[in-house]
């Protein structure tokens, strides 16, 4: 008789065996397997007879999201070509799907043919190729379901350049490169650009370490750039000041500001200082352009940081962000959980606030700048 039910603690030494013997590389170790049986965002179950266990599965989920990870999947070889695979993938899109994700993503082998035509077979649509993305320099397909209809398919969902920010400071000028390389066909964005863009639109300070990026210096930084520009930010104070305590930091973060508020004057940024709403919102989300949107990683990090993503699209329940700061602290993540992804709209304007002053910004972009 067959169980297929959700794994716990006493299910460790079955499972390491079971990796061993059905991969050579890139293992899950004893140690990352006891990590996700007590995770907060990790789900394993497994599948077993009377006499042992056959196969699991581990999905991964990310924080404030709706979005969820295929991050393994196996069968013993004995009892693989038997349907098992097939009834653990079906467990985990059900699992997701009714844990309020909307897509479930995977990466496989190019070499592992037979998981790759089951996840054709279920719906899985191809990506992306990935490059040397295994251990033994094998590439890898970036795959997606999507798990309900309320969500935007892939096809509606536009091509979206990607930048991962190299510094844990830059978030803001990687956003902005996205954007370029998006609405420039000619951009190529590049660490020296990341950290030029950074230095034109820092605040210099910050609550710690190196300042981030205003509202006002980020449009600055896009409109040097021949885009059209539209700065929509819900108060006239000086962002980020709140942040720090010494009085001569806050002294040259305010003449950092007047600054930008007097190139800005100068400039053809249109500067919206009231903030929108619920239906303006969505009229602005409505004309697809890349929207730089100033966040609170909270819900994501549970770090209350400011922080800076691209909007690539929107639809009636959800937007579409790609998020610059791939999370080293949680090494199981990758590019694929930080790209296109879907946040619950009511959600997102609940993190779409930062700090004291309850800071709200967007940057909505255009391919060309007026009069450029």
């Amino acid at each position: 008789m067959l169980t297929l039910r959700l794994a716990d603690k006493n299910d460790l030494n079955a499972l390491v065996q079971i990796e061993q013997q059905c991969f050579v590389y890139d293992q899950i170790s004893r140690r990352s397997f006891s990590h996700f049986l007590k995770g907060e965002h990790s789900t394993l179950a497994i599948i077993a007879d009377e006499r042992q266990m056959l196969g699991y599965v581990l999905l991964l989920f990310r924080s404030g999201t709706g979005l969820a990870r295929l991050y393994s999947l196996a069968v013993v070889p004995e009892a693989q070509g038997k349907g098992y695979g097939k009834q653990l993938l079906a467990w985990g899109e059900q699992y997701a799907g009714e844990h309020g994700c909307v897509y479930l993503r995977l990466e496989v082998s190019v070499n592992n043919l037979a998981a790759y035509q089951l996840y054709q077979q279920r719906g899985y649509k191809t990506l992306a190729k990935l490059s040397a993305y295994y251990e033994d320099g094998a590439d890898g397909w970036r795959m997606e379901k999507r798990l309900h209809s309320k969500a935007l398919s892939r096809r509606a969902r536009p091509n979206f350049a990607y930048y991962e920010q190299s510094t844990e400071f830059t978030c803001g000028p990687a956003s902005l490169m996205m954007a370029l390389q998006t609405l420039q066909t000619d951009y190529r964005a590049n660490r020296r650009e990341e950290l030029q863009i950074w230095r034109e639109a820092t605040t210099i300070f910050m609550t710690s370490g190196h300042g981030g990026c205003s509202p006002h210096g980020l449009a600055l930084s896009a409109w040097r750039r021949a885009l059209a520009v539209e700065l929509i930010v819900n108060s006239n104070g000086t962002p980020f000041i709140d942040g720090v305590r010494s009085a001569e930091k806050k002294a040259v973060i305010e003449l950092v500001h007047q600054d930008f508020l007097t190139q800005l004057a100068e400039s053809d940024v249109k500067v919206r200082n009231d903030w929108p709403n619920t239906e303006e919102l969505d009229a602005i989300l409505a004309r697809q352009q890349p929207i730089l949107a100033l966040i609170s990683t909270w819900q994501l990090t549970r770090d209350k940081a400011p922080h800076w993503v691209v909007i690539t699209a929107s639809d009636e329940n959800y937007v579409y962000i790609n998020d610059p700061d791939i999370d080293d602290k949680q090494p199981h993540l990758s590019k694929t959980d930080f790209e296109q992804i879907p946040i619950a709209k009511g959600l997102f304007w609940k993190m779409a606030s930062f700090g004291q002053q309850k800071l709200k910004a967007l940057l909505v972009l255009g391919a060309t700048a007026p009069n450029s």
